[in-house]
């Protein structure tokens, strides 16, 4: 289940929890900020995939999230 969060400069984004990061990066998935979407085929260390959902380029890897923090 992802949570929502508001950046520093008060955009609202989502973000996965640690074992959603687990999954996706075993089904090789993405995760889009901004819609809290999952993409499938992301190598685990994308950015700025586009999403298939809101077609903004947000999409993360699951490593990736995890190095910037972006997982609780």
């Amino acid at each position: 289940m992802s949570k929502k969060y508001k950046t520093k400069t008060g955009v609202t984004q989502f973000m996965p929890s640690i074992e959603e990061v687990q999954a996706m990066d075993d089904d090789m998935e993405g995760f889009c900020l901004a819609c809290g979407e999952t993409r499938p085929g992301c190598e685990p260390d994308a950015r700025k995939y586009e999403c298939e959902s809101c077609g903004l380029f947000k999409v993360y890897g699951a490593q990736e999230l995890a190095i910037m923090g972006l997982v609780y």
